[in-house]
């Protein structure tokens, strides 16, 4: 398991959790967070 990878996921999943239930007015990041881990995905698939 590639561990960045592992963290940045559950980051966004956190991000977007805190977001659909209320606790955050916006998804802060979370697009950032997305580009992130695609980027990520594809890296590693490219490897």
């Amino acid at each position: 398991m590639d561990i960045p990878l592992l963290v940045i996921g559950t980051l966004l999943v956190a991000s977007l959790t805190a977001f659909f239930s209320g606790i955050l007015p916006y998804p802060i990041g979370w697009i950032i967070l997305g580009i992130a881990f695609i980027a990520r995905l594809l890296y590693l698939h490219g490897r």
